[in-house]
């Protein structure tokens, strides 16, 4: 018998126009919105969520892939004490930003930095952490429903990881309308996340038969929604599947987390600036052959739950979306020489999410994985 467990604490809404549900959740409290420019221009700009603007304070310069020391930046301010909550309205990195500052507001100000929490996350155990409302903007990364915070070191060119069960979210909103304007380069990219993150929770020692069916569920709708996107960006029907695969690769991940593609992607996004989902896609057909040829019938309670006929006819969905995505490409485009990737072997090797993966991970093995994938 199989023993698991399963917590996420997170109230979800979604929906088209569910965004209106956020005027009752803060109503009449004091709020700290956090998003890019893009995103506030929005809100002043839409009548569903206008009146949020009333008793709120803004941080709008949230950049893709937030950085340790901009954040750091807006802490030491120290302008938010009078903050009953924190409206996060943007893509996963307006979330993640969030989530580190609501984690750095806990504590006392001077006596401790983001990286010291980042360091030993139990700082957090006795501290009191203002809520979070997520309303994610991108179909992606599934930050809405997750523990988790990616940050970035850019100095060193590392990614970091904040992640404690207090920043959960408290709800999230999830409004596919939000996405309908989404440009084609992220919303592709953002796509990937979502499927790769899935697939993630497949290929994973952690995996239980409850994730596992969140996670089939995702990458069904995945694999139908992002090759309608790549023909036609205003295919809303298509914008609602990624939405939810989105969500549900969340859900997925927040139990077992991520695996051996996320831990070799950070090195390509740190050092060449290649988009998160891109340079997670870019070695999930490798690692989906590795895994079939590890176990043949590994796949098969997915191949059952998303109605296909084998685990070969599953690569050979997951390589027609590599490939009609361009996903090797875009990699090439960042990359000047290929055989410099190999000198950051050892990096991609991150401990927190290479040992969740089926497989044993060596330097070989990454080696391998590489090999295919520039093939």
């Amino acid at each position: 018998m199989e023993i698991w467990n399963y917590q996420n604490p997170v109230k979800i809404s979604f929906g088209c126009g569910s965004r209106k549900l956020l005027i009752e959740d803060v109503k009449n409290l004091k709020k700290l919105i956090v998003t890019t420019k893009r995103g506030r221009y929005f809100i002043e700009n839409d009548p569903l969520i206008l009146q949020i603007i009333e008793n709120a304070k803004w941080i709008d310069s949230v950049k893709s892939n937030p950085s340790l020391e901009d954040i750091q930046k807006i802490l030491d301010i120290n302008n938010y004490q009078d903050i009953d909550i924190i409206v996060a309205f943007g893509g996963g990195s307006s979330i993640d930003t969030a989530k580190a500052i609501a984690a750095g507001l806990s504590i006392d100000p001077g006596s401790s930095k983001l990286y010291d929490l980042i360091k030993n996350p139990n700082k957090l155990l006795n501290k009191s952490i203002l809520p979070i409302i997520a309303i994610p903007t991108t179909s992606g990364t599934g930050s809405e429903v997750t523990p988790f915070a990616t940050l970035w070191d850019f100095k060193n060119s590392k990614k970091l990881s904040l992640n404690h069960f207090k920043l959960y979210p408290k709800s999230a909103i999830i409004d596919p309308e939000l996405t309908y304007n989404l440009p084609y380069k992220q919303t592709i990219s953002t796509g990937l996340d979502a499927l790769n993150q899935a697939l993630e929770s497949i290929w994973n020692k952690n995996k239980s038969s409850f994730s596992t069916l969140i996670a089939s569920k995702a990458i069904k709708k995945a694999l139908k929604a992002l090759p309608l996107l790549n023909r036609n960006l205003e295919d809303t029907e298509a914008r609602k599947l990624i939405s939810e695969a989105s969500l549900l690769s969340g859900i997925s991940i927040s139990q077992t987390r991520t695996a051996i593609c996320h831990s070799i992607s950070y090195p390509l996004t740190a050092k060449y600036g290649i988009e998160h989902g891109i340079a997670c896609a870019f070695t999930m057909l490798a690692v989906a052959k590795k895994v079939n040829e590890y176990n043949k019938n590994f796949f098969s309670d997915l191949v059952d739950e998303i109605d296909i006929k084998s685990s070969e006819d599953l690569i050979l969905q997951i390589k027609n979306i590599v490939s009609i995505l361009n996903v090797k490409d875009n990699v090439m485009d960042k990359i000047s020489n290929k055989h410099q990737v190999y000198k950051l072997i050892n990096e991609m090797i991150t401990k927190s999410r290479s040992d969740n993966f089926i497989i044993e991970v060596n330097h070989n093995l990454v080696k391998s994985i590489l090999d295919e994938s520039f093939k």
